[in-house]
């Protein structure tokens, strides 16, 4: 595959882009790498995650793509991936939160949490509150780091239900994807609200509707639900642009908490602007988590104030 010049540059930048082994997420690290980045694909099936990054190096030639092999539906997975970048990577220039699935029956993780909140919401929350660190310390003056979490329209058909996160009342497949896709937004906001915005930026996404293997894991309802989707897809490579883009681009740097499509700023749902609820939801989910997300975020943010 013949690999185009790369939009953005990212020499000596490390990127980290989780869901990495498919889809958006791979598309997105050949740009990366393409543009020089020092490239971490997260995945969680290791065979796959090596053998894309292994096919990935020789599309680009970049010989600076790594993997790290994480369950990021597990709080713990999330803890000990969290503490391996940061002991690897003091500085990340980038953050991409892209892992995520929908499931059409309801599932509990590990942790007592319904899998599509654990992986496509809670995962980010988490992961992005421990990498702040080393995110805040990758700035550079004019040029901060950067936070991109890939939410989706479908945050527009959300009936979210503070008192029932779980859905352990009224669950459905699709509503737990559109609730965790309203939460991308909600903690894209909140977590904006608590940055340092010369520093580090952050801003949600809606990627399109593309040609992945998002839905297969339902059998043959997942596999119906797909070939629908494919009648109106794009390719992941046209997924991943706005990601890409919102990582490079200098005018990405210069707001924070907004939402993007097709690289342009869009008005989210009137319930996605309810930031008295993404409130709510970032408190619940620090008790969740079990961090003290608002002094996570001043620690972070003092420490490297004080450079």
């Amino acid at each position: 595959m013949t690999v185009s010049k790369p939009a953005f540059h990212f020499a000596d930048h490390v990127v980290v882009v989780t869901g990495a082994s498919d889809g958006i997420g791979r598309a997105a690290v050949r740009e990366f790498a393409a543009g020089g980045a020092r490239v971490v694909m997260v995945g969680r099936n290791e065979a796959k995650t090596r053998a894309a990054a292994q096919r990935l190096m020789m599309e680009t030639g970049s010989r600076s793509i790594v993997c790290e092999i994480a369950d990021l539906s597990r709080q713990d997975a999330v803890r000990d991936l969290a503490s391996r970048l940061r002991a690897a990577y003091p500085q990340i220039h980038v953050l991409a939160n892209n892992a995520g699935a929908m499931f059409v029956d309801r599932q509990v993780t590990v942790d007592g949490f319904e899998q599509t909140f654990a992986l496509n919401h809670l995962n980010y929350f988490t992961l992005t509150l421990l990498l702040l660190p080393s995110l805040y310390a990758a700035a550079a003056p004019g040029a901060p780091a950067r936070i991109v979490n890939v939410s989706s329209r479908a945050h527009e058909n959300a009936r979210p239900d503070l008192d029932d996160l779980q859905l352990e009342r009224r669950f459905g497949g699709w509503r737990a994807y559109a609730n965790s896709k309203l939460f991308n937004i909600w903690f894209t906001r909140s977590l904006s609200r608590r940055l340092d915005h010369a520093r580090v930026v952050t801003h949600a996404m809606h990627p399109g509707v593309v040609r992945t293997r998002f839905a297969t894991n339902n059998g043959r309802v997942g596999r119906l639900l797909r070939g629908i989707m494919d009648l109106v897809s794009i390719t992941p490579e046209a997924g991943a642009d706005t990601l890409v883009w919102l990582a490079g681009a200098a005018e990405a740097a210069e707001s924070s908490g907004l939402y993007w499509r097709k690289r342009r700023q869009q008005q989210p749902s009137r319930t996605a602007v309810r930031d008295d609820l993404a409130e709510r939801l970032w408190q619940q989910s620090a008790s969740m988590a079990g961090i003290d997300a608002d002094h996570v975020a001043q620690q972070a943010r003092g420490m490297h104030a004080a450079r």
